[in-house]
C-alpha cells in the first residue's frame, strides 16, 4: 500500500503537493528500542519479531493458533503498521525455544525477561524513511521546514493509523457506546466497509448491511474477531449490548482509544490556532491537522500536556475551556466517559497526559537523489528517533508544507 500525501492550505492559500511513502515496505523501516535487556532466565521469553505486510495483532493471533495456545500468553510494547518493515518485540509467558519463519515475518527467541512486555518498557522508535516522487524545486522548502521543526517541533497529533476503526467516516463506535446507542454502535462495526479492509471483511460488512438481522447467515461469513459476537446474536437477536460485550477486551479498548485520540486532536487544533504563527491546514480522514511554523509562547507550549479524557479527569484553567468546547461540539460530557452500565471488566477509558508538541531526535535528511521507481522524480531519505506515541507520518506531512 502506497500512502500519498497531497493536499494543504497555508494562511488560506490552497496548495497541492504529491509525495509517496510506503511504496514498498523497505521504504518505511521502524525499529523498537526497549528499556530492558534480555536475561539468561526468567518467567517470560523475549521474542524479536521482524515483519512486513502483517500487523502486530494478526501475527500474534496466527502464532497462537499455530501453537494451540491462548493469545493472552503474548504481550507487546507497541503496535506496528502492516505497510512497513518493522522490528519489534513480544513477550511469551513460559518457554518459547524454537523460532518461527513465514513468508513475511519471523520470530526469534532472544532471551528471558522478568515481566511481560507493555508500553512502559518501550524507550523509543527509530525510523528510516524513503520519500518518493518528489520534484527538484521542493528542495528549498524541505530544508527550510527541517530547520523549523528542529527549532519549534510540531503538534503531537494522532495520525491516520490510530483511526482504522472509523475510516468509513460514519462516526466513532465509542461515542455511540457512551450515549447508549448500542444498535448504532454495532452497525458501525459490521455494516460499513472501508477501503483499508481486506476483501473478506468487506464482503462480510456488505452482507451484514444488506441482511441485518439474519444472523445465522452472517455467521457463515464472519471473520474470526466477530464470530463470537455474531454467534451471540444468533441466540439473542435483539441484545446488541450483550453482543458488543462478546468482542475481545483488546479490540474494545482500541475502539475507545481511537475516540479519545480524536478528542485530543480536536483540542490540540484549538491550541495551535491560539499559539501558532504561520498556520497551515492539512486534511486527514477525521478532519484537519493544523500546523505552525513558529510559536508565540514556545516555553508554555513545550511544557503543555493534554489529558486523554475519562470521567475522573479534573480540568482547570486554559485547558478546561478548550476541552469543554470540543465536548460540547461532540454532544457529550466528562460523565459520558463512564461505561459502568456496560459492566465490561478491563474495558475503560484510561487517562494519561500527552505532550502537546514533540521534537524528533537524531533528525537527519539526505541530499535529494534520483528516484529509480518514478522516473524523472527525486527521492529523499530521512532518519530520526521518536518517543513512543508520536507519529513518523506526521513529521513527513510537516516536512513538505
Amino acid at each position: 500500500m502506497t500512502d500519498q500525501i497531497c493536499l494543504g492550505c497555508i494562511d488560506d492559500c490552497f496548495i497541492s503537493y504529491i509525495m509517496k511513502i510506503k511504496v514498498k515496505p523497505e521504504d518505511f523501516v521502524v525499529e523498537e528500542i526497549l528499556k530492558i535487556k534480555p536475561l539468561k532466565s526468567g518467567p517470560y521469553t523475549l521474542l524479536k519479531l521482524e515483519k512486513k505486510f502483517w500487523n502486530t495483532l494478526d501475527v500474534i493471533d496466527f502464532v497462537a493458533r499455530r501453537m494451540g495456545v491462548s493469545t493472552r500468553l503474548f504481550s507487546r510494547a507497541g503496535l506496528k503498521d502492516r505497510y512497513s518493515f518493522s522490528t519489534q518485540y513480544l513477550s511469551f509467558k513460559g518457554d518459547f525455544t524454537k523460532g518461527i519463519q513465514e513468508k513475511n515475518f519471523k520470530i526469534i527467541p532472544i532471551g528471558k525477561i522478568a515481566r511481560e512486555l507493555d508500553p512502559s518498557l518501550l524507550k523509543e522508535n527509530r525510523f528510516t524513511i524513503t520519500i518518493r516522487s518528489l520534484e527538484q524545486e521542493e528542495i528549498e522548502r524541505v530544508y527550510r521546514n527541517y530547520f523549523e521543526i528542529k527549532e519549534y517541533g510540531l503538534p503531537n497529533y494522532f495520525d491516520e493509523q490510530r483511526f482504522g476503526s472509523a475510516r468509513h467516516r460514519q462516526g466513532f463506535f465509542a461515542r455511540l457506546l457512551m450515549l447508549g446507542h448500542y444498535k448504532g454502535a454495532l452497525k458501525l462495526l459490521v455494516c460499513y466497509p472501508c477501503q483499508e479492509d481486506n476483501q473478506r471483511l468487506k464482503k462480510f460488512k456488505k452482507f451484514c448491511a444488506e441482511n441485518w438481522g439474519k444472523w445465522e447467515e452472517c455467521l457463515h461469513l464472519a471473520p474470526f474477531e466477530f464470530r463470537k459476537m455474531i454467534g451471540y446474536l444468533v441466540k439473542n437477536p435483539k441484545d446488541f449490548k450483550g453482543a458488543i460485550k462478546m468482542l475481545s477486551k483488546e479490540m474494545l479498548n482500541l475502539y475507545l482509544l481511537a475516540y479519545q485520540s480524536y478528542i485530543f486532536n480536536q483540542v490540540l487544533n484549538l491550541i495551535v490556532k491560539n499559539y501558532g504563527i504561520g498556520i497551515s491546514e492539512v486534511p486527514y480522514s477525521m478532519g484537519r491537522f493544523i500546523f505552525y511554523r513558529s510559536l508565540k509562547d514556545k516555553n508554555f507550549i513545550e511544557k503543555l500536556t493534554i489529558p486523554m479524557l475519562n470521567e475522573k479527569v479534573v480540568l482547570t484553567g486554559y485547558l478546561e475551556e478548550k476541552i469543554a468546547q470540543v465536548l460540547s461540539e461532540e454532544g457529550i460530557s466528562l460523565r459520558s466517559f463512564c461505561l459502568s452500565k456496560m459492566r465490561l471488566r478491563g474495558v475503560r477509558f484510561k487517562t494519561f497526559f500527552r505532550p502537546a508538541i514533540f521534537y524528533p531526535e537524531d533528525f537527519f535528511i539526505s541530499e535529494f537523489q534520483n528516484d529509480e521507481i518514478y522516473q524523472g522524480k527525486k527521492k529523499l531519505l530521512i532518519k530520526f528517533t521518536l518517543k513512543p506515541g508520536s507519529y513518523a507520518t506526521l513529521l513527513v506531512r510537516r516536512l513538505f508544507l
